[in-house]
């Protein structure tokens, strides 16, 4: 990669940062911090992950962009690997909010569970 494009990544990296702190600060008093931490993870995903473009010695651009840059301006639409990356990347995110959501569930019901059977009323 050369050094504008990395110098281009690190740019974008910091504005996704800073919209993802502004995005976690607002929704901070939700009642549902799942559902919060969903959506900041998924919004970290799709626009973070990297994904190739067309040309093949292109150097990597994050996915969701280059996902809407192909859909509204090449006439064929987004490509098919494009799309696959977008769709794995949102699905992985959403695998793993799932998995961490079950995980905590289970252990806040343990909990939850030990505490009624050991009161009597």
């Amino acid at each position: 990669m050369t050094e504008e494009f990395k110098l281009a990544w690190a740019i974008y990296a910091g504005g996704v940062v800073v919209l993802l702190l502004a995005g976690w600060w607002f929704l901070r008093n939700w009642r549902w911090g799942w559902l919060r931490n969903l959506l900041l993870l998924e919004a970290a995903t799709v626009l973070l992950v990297p994904a190739r473009g067309t040309v093949p010695d292109s150097p990597p651009i994050p996915v969701l962009p280059l996902f809407v840059y192909q859909t509204l301006f090449e006439e064929d639409g987004a490509s098919a690997e494009v799309s696959a990356s977008l769709v794995f990347a949102a699905g992985g995110a959403f695998a793993v909010m799932l998995i961490i959501g079950i995980i905590s569930l289970m252990l806040h019901r343990s909990k939850h569970r030990r505490m009624t059977e050991s009161d009597q009323y």
